[in-house]
């Protein structure tokens, strides 16, 4: 790709995450967990309130009359009948938690902080779907035209756009035969236009994700701590949904999770990336590849693909929480691999991503060979980074004739992470929170990295990241910096080329180096891509250093 197509192609990526957010925020706790932050829980005297409307989906007819025969300033009588309601939906009576009434309000804020148009989230088509469905059953969203008719073939009820789920109906037998569900815009809300979805509580209850959380409550009510909207029993508990005996995977995270141990039968290595996200969140990628030797190349006895299963807990560090960390989100995602993939040795730089709010991480998580149960785990740390903050500012005397004054939490300069690849493609689908890509996979651009930063000669290296706490021209609301990109030496200030300098208004940046016009380069040796980067709004100014080689000859 030129180097003059590379702005619009950012460009693209940004408007991706800007109009493509739905699907990922529908997907935050899909698996068993959050994949965004919390949900704020709606305030008693709200709930109080709006409690006849909140449960409208799953109350019975005699509990709809009961409610609306209690006096509207009988509080003492509404509490009681809310505790009594939820009381008689508790799959595990006689324990400190209840279920039913848990996974049913994660869901209940969820809607009213995503699906909002003008009204209550838990009011609109979109909110009602995600009550009863969850996250679980969304694998992507899409935007059609509202002419002629749809891929259901169903008839477009308005004019405008339409915004299709696509779903996974294997997650509740209630969707059986369902591939989507099309809601209509108009003006600023959604009306379901897809015919024939049950929203009632038996189909809340017949959930997969659902029901196999409340099995395996009852069968050990000690083992789960706090979960997401309809999630499966985290992997280290010590009991499976239905008391069945748990598989390999689960077993590998009871070692790594209480105990500390890792497998080592399949090698992996990991690293992250990170870019912005709406609503104050950071979209999180997680790059792995996986040592080839221990893989099974067959199927059906003749040679084919790798079965694998990528599978893990994210927890974040929370000294509130019990053992300092708090349950996020769940991953269990089967992928394949070619036997022609990536190298003799490894496979290529595999993905998969989370929309996550900013704080300290807890990853453990492991690839399991299918065929051969081989395994391999590793726990691993992480720093989400928060690009939603106000920049730091430079004290006065270094922003001429400016009393500079920071308020509240602010953003030191910063490069959080940068995506090193050697290709990028612009893709059409929309990216599916629940797979593992065989590249890198951000927003519409997939980029082909390797975990050892290692290019040929002659390649192009490719640079993509974003830059944190930069300043805001208040006349332009643009940002404005120096920047300039310099190859060096590893290990040393030695410095053997350096790219013109540029002058920038915008904080994502996609550089093209072309190793072959660099006459210094030489096969077999180690270098550092250093960024230089001056704030022309606050005066301040960072320095980062990113390591790759040049493979030998």
């Amino acid at each position: 790709m030129r180097r003059n197509q590379f702005a619009s192609v950012v460009f693209i990526l940004l408007l991706v995450f800007t109009l493509g957010t739905e699907l990922a925020d529908a997907q935050r706790g899909r698996g068993g967990g959050r994949r965004g932050g919390a949900p704020a829980a709606l305030e008693e005297a709200t709930l109080l309130e709006e409690f006849d409307k909140i449960v409208d989906l799953i109350w019975t007819d005699q509990e709809e009359d009961t409610w609306g025969d209690i006096d509207d300033d009988a509080t003492e009588d509404k509490q009681a009948f809310i505790t009594m309601f939820w009381e008689s939906r508790d799959p595990t009576p006689g324990t400190e938690s209840n279920e039913f009434r848990e996974v049913w309000m994660q869901r209940v804020a969820y809607t009213q902080r995503y699906n909002s148009e003008g009204t209550d989230g838990w009011l609109t088509d979109r909110g009602k779907f995600y009550l009863i469905y969850g996250p679980e059953v969304l694998s992507a969203q899409s935007t059609q035209r509202a002419s002629g008719a749809s891929s259901a073939g169903e008839s477009q009820a308005r004019a405008g756009s339409n915004t299709v789920w696509e779903l996974d109906n294997t997650q509740n037998p209630f969707l059986a035969g369902k591939r989507e569900v099309m809601f209509a815009r108009y003006q600023r809300s959604y009306s379901r236009i897809t015919s024939g979805i049950e929203l009632s509580q038996e189909a809340f209850l017949a959930g997969v994700a659902v029901s196999s959380y409340f099995e395996a409550r009852r069968a050990n009510p000690s083992s789960a701590g706090p979960v997401g909207a309809g999630s499966v029993l985290a992997p280290g508990s010590v009991a499976t949904a239905g008391g069945a005996p748990p598989t390999p995977d689960v077993l590998a995270m009871q070692q790594l999770m209480q105990n500390g141990a890792t497998l080592q039968d399949l090698i992996i290595r990991q690293e992250m990336a990170f870019i912005p996200a709406p609503a104050g969140n950071t979209y999180s990628i997680f790059n792995f590849d996986v040592g080839k030797s221990g893989l099974t190349f067959e199927s059906l006895g003749s040679p084919g693909p790798a079965s694998l299963l990528a599978f893990g807990v994210l927890r974040k560090k929370d000294p509130t929480a019990a053992n300092g960390l708090q349950f996020m989100y769940e991953l269990k995602i089967p992928f394949t691999v070619d036997p022609s993939n990536g190298t003799a040795e490894t496979t290529s730089t595999h993905s998969f991503g989370m929309t996550i709010e900013p704080g300290d991480y807890l990853l453990s998580w492991g690839v399991m060979d299918i065929t051969s149960e081989a395994i391999g785990t590793a726990d691993y740390e992480l720093t989400v980074p928060n690009y939603a903050d106000e920049a730091c500012a430079a004290p006065p005397e270094v922003v001429t004739g400016a009393e500079v004054a920071q308020v509240g939490p602010c953003s030191e300069l910063a490069i959080p992470s940068v995506i090193m690849a050697s290709s990028l493609e612009q893709m059409t689908d929309a990216t599916d929170l629940n797979k593992v890509y065989s590249r890198t996979r951000v927003a519409a651009l997939e980029l082909g990295t390797n975990i050892e930063h290692a290019f040929d000669r002659n390649e192009s290296l490719l640079l993509l990241y974003f830059i944190n706490g930069l300043g805001v021209d208040p006349g332009t609301q643009e940002n404005r910096f120096d920047l300039t990109h310099r190859i060096l030496l590893a290990g040393t200030e030695t410095s053997i080329a350096r790219l013109p300098l540029q002058e920038k208004t915008a904080s994502d940046v996609l550089q093209e180096i072309p190793l072959a016009q660099v006459q210094q380069i030489e096969a077999g040796t180690d270098y550092e891509i250093l960024i230089e980067i001056h704030d022309q709004i606050t005066g301040n100014a960072t320095f980062h250093k990113v390591p790759f080689s040049v493979r030998g000859s």
